[in-house]
């Protein structure tokens, strides 16, 4: 009912220290943070084999990876210019990538990805990380902030709301009858085939690159040839994006947000399907928090304002050291 949230719009550095904030002077002045190797590593977490990377140089920025199917270099495509000041760690969520096969369905659920960010934190040694989430993924971290406020000292959350009611799915249906349409047509068509799992996987992406995500860009035409070039290195998977949309079709978190003791950002886009006034309630619900409307973007704001975003990021980071 409301694939664009399962997708793309349903789908952030060390511990904070006691010295007072302060303003970088350029972006780019972030406190100083222990080392990770950069790198591609596999390691198994409480029995599951996954697939992490780490890229860049300063402190460190972990992500929480979308559930409805895109493997850790479709991340890296969105924040990669954030490496060239902080480390950030991303890793393939359960049977995707290069991480090891599901085991039951609910490996492809939200729940299995907070569990592997939490054992892959412990496991480089990390105690309390910044932690970012985009779409999808950021909505995972608002219940990541609420199951493990002690493992977290900052969040970024890009184009997340607290909640996504049936009024909403109304709403956004009336106002994007022709999405809604397209995508109602790649499921017939791929209901009527009969493909592999491979095959459907890359239909997925073809639909998502051509047709999908260019909507979700502030300037559309300007978007489809970016966008193939963003992703092409990315995977996709259907059996996630069937999964996601099945696990948390609409959902409520409003009431429980004053619990979120986490400093946070908050970004929306003001050409966004995710309206700003929609994702303010989240920056409004929570203890402490910044809120940003990026005015030239859509649901893709580090992509689509990358300057922007970077001195963003990097000074919210820097006056919470």
């Amino acid at each position: 009912m409301n694939k664009q949230l399962s997708l793309a719009v349903a789908a952030i550095l060390i511990l904070a220290s006691a010295c007072a904030p302060r303003s970088p002077e350029t972006p780019g002045e972030l406190a100083e943070a222990p080392l990770l190797e950069n790198g591609s590593f596999d390691v198994v977490l409480d029995g599951i084999a996954i697939h992490y990377e780490v890229h860049g140089t300063g402190p460190v920025l972990m992500t929480v990876p979308n559930s409805w199917g895109l493997t850790l270099e479709g991340l890296r495509a969105v924040y990669r210019p954030l490496e060239e000041h902080v480390t950030i760690v991303y890793f393939d969520p359960r049977g995707m990538g290069r991480s090891g096969p599901i085991r039951e369905a609910a490996d492809m659920g939200l729940e299995a990805v907070r569990e592997d960010f939490d054992a892959l934190r412990r496991h480089l040694g990390l105690d309390r990380v910044h932690a970012i989430g985009w779409s999808n993924g950021a909505t995972n971290l608002i219940l990541l902030a609420l199951e493990y406020p002690e493992a977290l000292s900052s969040a970024i959350f890009l184009h997340a709301a607290p909640s996504f009611t049936e009024d909403d799915a109304a709403a956004l249906q009336a106002d994007h009858q022709e999405m809604f349409a397209s995508w109602a047509e790649f499921e017939q068509f791929l209901s009527r085939s009969e493909m592999t799992a491979e095959e459907s996987n890359e239909q997925m992406k073809q639909f998502l690159l051509e047709k999908f995500f260019p909507q979700l860009f502030a300037d559309e035409q300007a978007a489809r040839a970016r966008v193939e070039l963003l992703f092409k290195e990315a995977g996709f998977s259907l059996a996630h994006s069937q999964y996601s949309d099945a696990e948390m079709p609409i959902y409520d978190f409003r009431d429980r947000l004053a619990e979120i003791p986490v400093r946070s950002l908050v970004i929306a886009g003001r050409h966004d399907l995710l309206p700003p006034e929609k994702v303010a309630e989240l920056s409004d619900g929570l203890a402490d928090s910044q809120f940003v409307v990026f005015e030239q973007s859509g649901h893709f704001a580090p992509v689509e304002e990358p300057e922007k975003f970077i001195a963003a990021v990097v000074e919210f980071l820097d006056t919470g050291a």
